[in-house]
């Protein structure tokens, strides 16, 4: 029998690059070529909302590592582009080290940028790639394969530009919301370091925030608001955002289960393959923590795994998913949003929108939790 892991992850090769780019991006050349000459320890001089997102990456890197080395995994799953199948085969044929392999995947990442800022930039990321990317390792060696589920790269583009849309038009639609409750009653909590960095090319836009408390209180006294005398002026007063947000939102959602439904068969493929090669006795899928959900969901139901010796394990990954939390943030406020601007319009959700592939951030309690 094989046991199937699920891992939720945050890319902490993404969130270095991002802090990275956002502080060359504010420096003029005189400035980069004095950091070549001393090039070591650059993160002291970013901004303070990209070093907190920094030093949470690294954490939640490390209880990530903690869990592989409990699981010791024989294969790893990972979300990489299926068009880059050749780096998959150089991975699995040992052509190429987990450092290699690695930096051979981010080669792409400095391409836009040009001249001192290039070569400072690849000297960080490259003590990123050696330190902190170990994902398909083990502590004493190397799994015997590794596969990738995810898009095709330009899928993956198109995908990370309609999750742009929802959150510039959810940040529209909170922003309106925030005017109209602070004209009727004070908000007691304030926003606290939000760090985002813009999309780029075959990279996902990275979102850290530390605001649970504000947001809680602003959609707590919202809805209150709209339960009593005052709903005609919330509804008046958001009604643009709310129409505009809801329909982004849909489309969104829309595109996010054609997503899942790919990743889920591309994952469901990769084990007939690995079984047909094998038994391996521990297998772990790393994914990212908006498709957990639904690709937990879908792998819980499959029943031709049982059939095929493949059992589901469900480790404990509330440590892992605590750590996560200001990543995930901004999905857990914009599906709440969701909920919301329903409410104001007075629209009933549609059924397609109430299943486990339109939810991005699932409570707690629909995270079942078992030891290791």
């Amino acid at each position: 029998m094989s046991k199937l892991f699920l891992i939720p992850v945050i890319s902490v090769f993404d969130v270095h690059d991002a802090a990275v780019r956002d502080w060359l991006n504010n420096l003029e050349n005189t400035a980069i070529l004095l950091h070549l000459e001393s090039p070591f320890k650059l993160e002291r001089y970013f901004p303070e909302n990209g070093r907190r997102a920094i030093l949470c990456a690294n954490e939640i890197h490390k209880e990530m590592l903690s869990l592989l080395d409990t699981i010791d995994p024989q294969a790893v799953f990972l979300d990489i582009p299926t068009d880059l199948y050749e780096l998959e085969n150089k991975y699995n044929k040992r052509l190429v080290s987990p450092h290699e392999f690695w930096t051979e995947y981010y080669e792409t990442a400095s391409a836009d940028i040009d001249g001192p800022a290039r070569t400072l930039y690849r000297i960080y990321t490259n003590e990123v790639v050696d330190k902190n990317t170990r994902l398909i390792e083990s502590k004493d060696r190397l799994p015997l394969s590794v596969v990738f589920y995810g898009l095709d790269t330009k899928s993956r583009e198109d995908f990370f530009k309609v999750y742009e849309d929802i959150f510039e038009k959810d940040g529209e639609f909170l922003l309106q919301a925030a005017r109209t409750v602070n004209e009727l009653m004070n908000l007691r909590e304030k926003p606290k370091h939000l760090w985002y960095s813009p999309l780029k090319a075959r990279q996902i836009a990275i979102s850290y925030e530390e605001t649970e408390k504000f947001y809680n209180e602003l959609l707590h006294r919202l809805g209150r608001l709209l339960k009593f005398k005052v709903r005609d002026y919330i509804v008046k007063s958001l009604n643009l955002q709310a129409h505009a947000f809801i329909s982004s939102y849909e489309k969104f959602l829309d595109y996010k289960i054609k997503v899942d439904e790919i990743k889920i068969s591309n994952i469901i493929e990769g084990l007939n393959v690995l079984k047909a090669q094998s038994d391996y006795s521990a297998i772990a899928v790393l994914c990212e923590p908006l498709h957990y959900f639904a690709v937990m969901d879908a792998l819980r139901k499959d029943r031709s795994l049982n059939q095929k010796g493949i059992t589901i394990e469900e480790p404990d990954i509330s440590s892992l998913m605590d750590k996560i939390k200001p990543f995930i943030q901004k999905n857990r406020i914009m599906q709440s949003d969701y909920d919301m601007a329903l409410n104001i319009l007075g629209i009933e959700k549609a059924r397609i929108y109430d299943t486990p592939n339109a939810i991005l951030i699932p409570k707690s309690n629909d995270l079942l939790k078992s030891p290791i």
